[in-house]
């Protein structure tokens, strides 16, 4: 009988914004790509289960693993950079250093007739025949820069791809050899039989993949992207290549002896089974992951060609980079590519199905190839060897990226959806800390019980969380949802303004500039003071009455809580806070100035963040603005009895600002400007005595205008006789 576990979609409605509630889902292909995985695989439904395990075959203290071949007895040879080597892994699983090339590259490996190895040498490309000693002896050089792939054809003959020439040569059992096919590309990276007995070949720089056989070579298909990096031919004929862009560019700059700074003892020798072989010497490795060109859309894509049918496009991504291909031995056949992202490697299915086998947390994978008991595969930043065994494993392990839930939360209900078969299993763990990346201070995996309707979390509230899943047998997880309360974040106030509200105009420019002389103004500033405008050219400038007071405060909530503000006020030497308006939504609100008699005042804005949280956990700030100076009324000015001869004096005062301001004009003439008696204007009471000049006999009006501080304009007048 067969249990099943369908917990997630009944189990919990969805959060509730409104009280704090949040959930983390993960559901999707997208979702799961992000965490890591131990011998679990992850299809494109974003279901996950238990895959083929990956298991260690062999580490070497080289750099990177460039190229993999395999005896007809199980031997296993591989191929390194950045000190050229070839390693040896028997039957049995025990792996030695065979042979120390005299070059920095061994970019390709292949085993001919009677088991005998060949490795191909770059960046001064040459073919080598080794012994089973380890004795390594010139074979075959075609005078090219570099050798990077190597095939036997059916007939016992070494095909030979090279750079930078893009020549294909075939050579013959005594090591003599002929250019075969001269593709006009820059390099042949990668060889192939079909099944017929033809040779396949990808090309770079455009890209394209070509069938060569006696009387000529056909292309087969002009890819858009630069690189065909990777040939297979599956059992039931279909053709199998990768293309790629940018990647022959990386390649290249990864060799240490082309890169600035990189010294190379060409010199130095390694002893090796008492033969001396003298090799490079490389000071440093060079990361071959790095990119170095950047396309824009496609960086890499999966095709299958069939026979008479149109080529077909199975998977790409402007992410990743195939550096590995190979067919499965399956029937129906699949495809099996390793990328440089994360050392993944996929599965792709005759049906189009993809699924992801393995993330091994290597920089990249680079190579492939089949095997009776599963499938080679070489890495990078650490070259090894590794087999994807046939069978699932015993079990795999799935480990989210810690969560982030921007504070210390409370954890909730974990529920899950899947499918658990007799005889399987799957079994979910959490743990939680208050670092980005898991250490000592975290806390132990803590079992969550697979109970009906999802169970409580029971790590300790912190800031991150993450979860893991055991799955056996042949466990099917396919959504995880856990549910949690933030720490509530107190909102700030982040500015708080009060600035005059001037009416629209209305009517003809003049008629605005006619009420201006008769109507108040209201001065706000953060001090409390401000300037009027100043004239110029002896003209009085033009400014438009305020009617209103706009109050305007910009606030935040850290949680993305909806605020609500509560606005009030209070005179200077007053106590107690009188509120305008509470409730408010924001970020601003106008009053009547009429409201307020002239004097200095503060306002205050609330808000908090009790729509989004009870009452018990809302959480409010709060800001004062500077005191602001309202004034409306304008100064009294008096003329004050006459002093000496020839002088008219004033008096200007103000309640509550400043005078600014003081111009006088003779019979109506230009204004003038004219300082108090005190030599400064500071002050609200301020006296002036006028000395027109010299002026014609007789009577003269003499009128003195006043401004205070908010601009409101006086005037007061005197005959001079």
């Amino acid at each position: 009988m067969r249990r099943y576990a369908i917990l997630l979609a009944a189990a919990l409605p969805a959060a509730a914004p409104a009280a704090g509630t949040r959930s983390w889902e993960l559901s999707s292909y997208g979702d799961f790509l992000g965490g890591t995985f131990k011998n679990v695989a992850l299809d494109r439904e974003g279901n996950l289960g238990v895959a083929p395990s990956l298991d260690t075959v062999h580490e070497s203290d080289q750099a990177v693993v460039w190229s993999l071949a395999r005896a007809e007895d199980g031997t296993v040879y591989y191929g390194t950079g950045h000190q050229g080597a070839v390693f040896l892994v028997s039957p049995s699983g025990d792996g030695k250093l065979l042979w120390n090339a005299p070059e920095i590259e061994v970019f390709a490996v292949a085993v001919g007739p009677g088991g005998q190895l060949y490795a191909g040498t770059s960046p001064h490309g040459k073919v080598y025949k080794i012994s089973e000693d380890g004795e390594g002896t010139e074979f075959f050089d075609p005078g090219e820069k570099y050798i990077w792939s190597l095939l036997f054809d059916r007939d016992g003959r070494l095909i030979v791809g090279t750079g930078d020439g893009g020549k294909i040569y075939r050579v013959t059992r005594d090591g003599k050899g002929e250019a075969w096919f001269e593709s006009g590309q820059r390099h042949v990276i990668s060889l192939c039989l079909d099944q017929g007995g033809r040779v396949l070949a990808g090309t770079d720089p455009e890209g394209i993949l070509y069938r060569v056989q006696e009387g000529g070579a056909f292309a087969l298909y002009d890819s858009d992207l630069p690189e065909v990096r990777s040939v297979a031919v599956a059992s039931d004929g279909a053709v199998y290549f990768a293309a790629m862009g940018g990647g022959m560019d990386r390649l290249l700059r990864a060799i240490p002896s082309q890169q600035a700074g990189v010294q190379v003892q060409a010199s130095a020798a390694a002893t090796q089974a008492g033969v001396q072989v003298s090799r490079p010497q490389v000071a440093s490795t060079v990361t071959y992951a790095q990119p170095q060109v950047v396309y824009a859309g496609e960086r890499a894509a999966l095709m299958r060609l069939v026979e008479g049918q149109a080529v077909e496009k199975i998977w790409s991504s402007n992410e990743e980079n195939i550096l590995g291909l190979t067919v499965e031995n399956s029937a129906p056949p699949g495809v099996l590519f390793a990328t440089d992202r994360e050392g993944r490697v996929y599965r792709a299915g005759s049906d189009r199905r993809l699924s992801l086998l393995s993330q091994t947390g290597k920089a990249q994978m680079t190579s492939m190839l089949r095997a009776t008991d599963g499938v080679l595969v070489g890495s990078a930043h650490g070259g090894a060897l590794f087999r994807l065994s046939a069978e699932p494993a015993d079990e795999g392990v799935f480990e989210t990226a810690p969560r982030d839930t921007n504070g210390v939360s409370q954890w909730g209900r974990l529920t899950w959806k899947g499918r658990v078969p007799e005889g399987a299993a799957i079994e979910i763990s959490t743990r939680s800390g208050n670092t980005y990346r898991p250490d000592l201070s975290w806390s132990d995996w803590s079992e969550v019980p697979s109970e009906s309707g999802g169970s409580p979390v029971s790590s300790p509230p912190a800031r991150f969380l993450q979860w893991r899943a055991t799955l056996r047998g042949e466990a099917r997880l396919d959504a995880v949802r856990v549910h949690y309360l933030p720490q509530n974040s107190a909102p700030v106030v982040k500015s708080l303004n009060i600035v005059p509200e001037a009416p629209k105009p209305s009517g003809s420019s003049g008629a605005g500039s006619a009420n201006t002389a008769s109507s108040y103004s209201i001065t706000v500033s953060a001090s409390g003071s401000s300037s009027p405008p100043q004239p110029t050219g002896g003209e009085e400038p033009k400014t438009a009455p305020a009617r209103k007071l706009a109050i305007v405060w910009g606030a935040e909530d850290p949680d993305g809580d909806e605020l609500r503000a509560e606005l009030s006020f209070r005179g200077e030497g007053e106590s107690e806070w009188k509120k305008i308006r509470d409730d408010l939504s924001g970020p601003r609100f106008s009053i009547e100035s009429d409201a307020l008699a002239d004097g200095r005042y503060q306002f205050r804005v609330r808000v908090d963040d009790g729509k989004a949280n009870p009452d018990d956990r809302a959480l409010s700030a709060e800001r004062i603005s500077k005191p602001v100076l309202v004034d409306q009324t304008p100064p009294r000015v008096r003329a004050l009895p006459s002093g000496a001869a020839g002088e008219l004096r004033f008096e200007a005062e103000d309640e509550v600002s400043e005078i600014r301001l003081a111009e006088y004009a003779v019979d109506a003439g230009k204004w003038r400007p004219v300082l108090s008696d005190d030599g400064i204007l500071d002050a609200l009471r301020e006296e002036f005595t006028l000395r027109p000049g010299d002026l014609d006999p007789g009577e003269h009006l003499v009128v003195l205008r006043v401004r205070d501080r908010a601009g409101n304009t006086a005037l007061a007048k005197s005959l001079l006789r």
